[in-house]
């Protein structure tokens, strides 16, 4: 057992390895995994942030198997994101190669949200990243249809027209059709994202350092 004075150093430290290592991902890693083993960065730091934030690390250095077991715990700890943070597990499988459970995963979350633009925005950009244009240009022309059909509330109509344009000239085709025309239509608008996340989970008492949420 440490003292809080000692816990609140310690804990600092932490804090300042993790500035300090953003810019270099390796190192990064490290930091985050440093910081979630230690027993008071429960009542320290996020938890739900801090897998997050290893799982787009890990994702950003190759390891995908990694990514989805780190952002899979984010969740248990309340981690959110628009789309559902398994939008990125699905990317993950297809950046590994695994297109049957990027496609299963994205087939699942269509499922429980039936009219998320973000959804297919986030799918149109993966597929079209390795270079699966067929598949990408499905994904954004569901979701500008939706985008268009509810009036565009998340301003995604013109990104998603864009992205879909993008894919369907890579493909060969005219991207100036009746739908591309009617997002041409639509003011012009930032995307908006949602910034409404769960509230943080109740913080238990540490044992290693005496901290308790009531003090």
């Amino acid at each position: 057992m440490i003292t809080a004075r000692q816990s609140a150093a310690e804990m600092a430290a932490l804090e300042r390895q993790l500035s300090e290592t953003e810019r270099y991902p390796a190192a990064h890693v490290d930091a985050l995994r440093a910081a979630l083993v230690h027993p008071c960065s429960r009542h320290a730091f996020s938890q739900r942030e801090l897998w997050a934030e290893l799982a787009r690390a890990l994702g950003g250095l190759g390891d995908y198997d990694g990514a989805i077991e780190a952002i899979e715990a984010g969740i248990e700890h309340g981690a959110w994101a628009q789309p559902h943070p398994r939008a990125d597990v699905a990317e993950w499988h297809l950046l590994a190669g695994r297109h049957d459970q990027a496609e299963a995963t994205y087939a699942m979350l269509r499922e429980q949200s039936p009219r998320n633009v973000w959804l297919c925005n986030h799918a149109g950009l993966a597929y079209a990243d390795v270079g699966e244009h067929a598949t990408a240009v499905r994904w954004l022309t569901e979701g500008l249809q939706v985008a268009l059909a509810d009036g565009d509330p998340e301003r995604l109509a013109s990104q998603l027209a864009d992205l879909r344009s993008k894919s369907m000239i890579e493909l060969g085709a005219d991207p100036d059709d009746e739908l591309t025309r009617a997002a041409a239509a639509t003011p012009k608008r930032a995307a908006t994202h949602p910034s409404t996340s769960p509230p943080p989970a109740p913080v238990a008492p540490c044992e290693h350092c005496g901290y308790h949420p009531d003090r």
